[in-house]
């Protein structure tokens, strides 16, 4: 017996695209070997099959569940994008790409769009867009003043819009008990180039004399950039010495099996993973706190609370006629998507500027 996947989105990474998939939808996949997410769901003649941890990767396993296989697309707001077509080319941040590429799925599957998200991460996006080969960049972090200077030699205009939240979250292994919170003097003394800290101990003389394993992002993503900068004091100033990766699996899985590993990643990854990877309540002088989304709301998890953006090109807007019903749709369901997407969701003054972007972008039409 094969599984499908009933993905349309033409998509470089349509792993990301199962981020939202639940029994229902009927997500399916190619064959019953290796997947790419855990927690994955997928359906084939009426059997759940779940993406879960063997051995040292990811593959489908039966759960037994019986499930009727039906559509979850509401048909009570999409009569008004049945008739738009075009195409739309999306790139950068991994870690945006389930929020935008699952919104892009669902809007082919409304309308007569073909939209395209690749994952070269934050830096790559920027690169391609600023050179006007995308329409749309996700991005992990804002805008460099070199990205942006790029993008104006290039007569490339856009417009910033916030569309989630996101706590980046450090993970140690279950077994480890002794680092429930660090400082985040703790976390430089780690992270920081020329770093020589190989064993707990050096951390803090309580900790015990066990060997500290390094997982972290790969160094063109844009949670890289934001992690060394927030915590070593400037974007890629980090130690060289790590397991850098693109892929967050490779992480949750190599804390998972060390006991002394640390590693960090997304709040949505973290969700996915309390039971094989334990989050590190961060003290940035005010005492511990846990990376949630209430805390991130509130302003209390710092310095890893963080906003992730689309950038939009303004030829594009006014080009072609697919971006801004994909844009108005990606809006309208924005809430809804990050909230199952485990992301950290809007705020409401977030809510209002998005509103007011996009009303501007509009008038560009």
């Amino acid at each position: 017996m094969k599984l499908k996947r009933t993905v349309t989105i033409v998509a470089i990474a349509p792993l990301f695209l199962a981020l939202f998939a639940s029994p229902v939808s009927a997500n399916q996949v190619t064959n019953l070997g290796k997947c790419d997410r855990r927690g994955e769901v997928a359906v084939a003649n009426g059997i759940e099959y779940k993406c879960s941890i063997s051995g040292a990767s990811l593959k489908w396993k039966k759960t037994g569940n019986k499930v009727a296989s039906t559509s979850t697309t509401s048909s009570s707001s999409t009569s008004a994008y049945k008739n738009v077509s075009g195409k739309i080319s999306i790139d950068g941040s991994s870690t945006v790409a389930p929020l935008t590429g699952v919104a892009a799925e669902a809007f082919q599957k409304i309308s007569q769009t073909q939209i395209t998200v690749g994952i070269s991460g934050t830096g790559g996006g920027f690169s391609r867009f600023c050179k006007g080969e995308t329409d749309i960049s996700n991005a992990s972090r804002p805008i460099k003043s070199s990205e942006a200077a790029e993008c104006a030699k290039n007569g490339i205009k856009y417009t910033e819009m916030i569309v989630a939240n996101d706590a980046l979250t450090v993970v140690i292994n279950p077994k480890n008990d002794w680092a429930a919170c660090l400082t985040t003097g703790e976390l430089k003394k780690i992270w920081d180039a020329g770093s020589k800290v190989t064993r707990w101990n050096q951390v803090r003389s309580s900790f015990p004399n066990s060997k500290l394993v390094l997982y972290g992002a790969g160094t063109d993503s844009g949670t890289f950039d934001y992690f060394t900068e927030a915590i070593n004091g400037k974007a890629q100033q980090s130690r060289k010495d790590f397991n850098p990766t693109e892929d967050d699996n490779v992480t949750v899985n190599g804390v998972r099996r060390s006991s002394g590993a640390m590693g960090y990643y997304g709040l949505s990854y973290y969700l996915e993973n309390t039971d094989i990877n334990k989050a590190v309540k961060i003290d940035s002088g005010k005492g511990c706190v846990e990376p949630s989304a209430e805390n991130v709301i509130n302003g209390t998890y710092k310095p890893l609370g963080r906003p992730l953006f689309i950038y939009v090109k303004h030829a594009s807007v006014k080009s072609n006629a697919a971006m801004l019903p994909f844009l108005t749709y990606y809006k309208e369901n924005l809430q809804t998507l990050a909230k199952k997407a485990q992301f950290v969701q809007l705020s409401t003054s977030q809510i209002a500027t998005l509103n007011s972007e996009l009303e501007i972008l509009k008038k560009l039409v």
